[in-house]
């Protein structure tokens, strides 16, 4: 049984995959098994991800989404350790050396997470040769369920985690992959602790996006926090309470956001009637007033 089962859920990956699995097998810490779900990919991805190395483990199937993808990898091989990894992502050497270090030093916590890097693909061969220290930053450790209800700092591929905690909660929902993970791991933080590294441990790909791609017209992300909230209250576990004032002001930052996009390039009715209930509500109708007027410039004079 390896220590650690390192799930890479993979789609038409075959572009970054080799890669990516490389920086999974390159850690320093051994005893590691990969798993890539090839997720019903129409390209190479399964030929490109094996890498002739009997620690990874390719199983294909037809497509069914991100979040099936990553419980059918935690399932399929026993462990003592859970990791992501996304298929386009980069590691530090140096991460799940570190990451278990700190699981072991504080046995009654279950999860680590750490710190990443917006990585538009570019070379960065220096990053993988920069130490690390392993540095805990405290402000996001332990109970941490009244900060991630705001903001998801716990990026999937930077994730690893007790395998009893999996066997405690459950897999992954499979309702949303926008905010499946998040929904998972907000639920973690009610029931676990949690470690984050204070240093950046992954690189995280970013993809060009259209900005002809349509938008959605329901608000993923707000309906996910307040189906959270619902189900888990200002408060989880007792003693570690949301900062109301903070949570409105997420809040109206993500509406605001939301109706900027539709008046911009979207449903401009949707755009004009989220601003409208926003200015009726608040806080800070200013902000919101002038940034509805930004967005329809940028609708009506697009930039060339």
């Amino acid at each position: 049984m390896p220590r650690v089962n390192i799930v890479v859920p993979a789609y038409n990956a075959e572009a970054f995959i080799a890669e990516t699995v490389r920086s999974a097998l390159n850690q320093t810490a051994g005893d590691l098994q990969v798993t890539v779900i090839d997720d019903g990919s129409k390209d190479a991805t399964a030929r490109c991800a094996a890498l002739d190395d009997p620690r990874v483990r390719v199983i294909s199937q037809e497509n069914r989404g991100m979040s099936r993808s990553r419980n059918r990898g935690a399932t399929e091989v026993d462990s003592e350790f859970i990791a992501l990894l996304d298929a386009d992502d980069l590691w530090h050497p140096e991460k799940l050396r570190l990451q278990l270090q700190a699981l072991q030093q504080r046995p009654d916590h279950d999860f680590c997470y750490t710190d990443f890097h917006f990585w538009p693909g570019d070379p960065r061969p220096g990053y993988f040769d920069e130490p690390r220290n392993g540095s805990i930053d405290e402000s996001l450790s332990g109970w941490i369920y009244p900060r991630l209800i705001l903001d998801n700092h716990a990026l999937p591929s930077s994730v690893i985690w007790r395998r009893s905690a999996w066997d405690r909660m459950g897999g992954f929902l499979a309702d949303d992959q926008q905010t499946d993970d998040w929904e998972y791991l907000v639920r973690a933080s009610t029931q676990h602790r949690f470690i984050r590294l204070g240093e950046s441990f992954v690189l995280y790909r970013q993809h060009p996006v259209s900005l002809s791609r349509r938008l959605p017209a329901q608000h993923t992300t707000e309906l996910m926090r307040s189906n959270l909230i619902g189900r888990f209250g200002m408060e989880s576990p007792p003693g570690h309470a949301i900062d109301p004032v903070a949570l409105r002001g997420f809040q109206h930052n993500s509406w605001c956001n939301f109706a900027d996009a539709h008046c911009a390039r979207g449903d401009l009715a949707l755009g004009l009637k989220t601003f409208g209930r926003l200015l009726r509500t608040g806080p800070d109708r200013r902000h919101t007033l002038t940034k509805c007027a930004k967005s329809l410039v940028r609708r009506w004079i697009p930039k060339n």
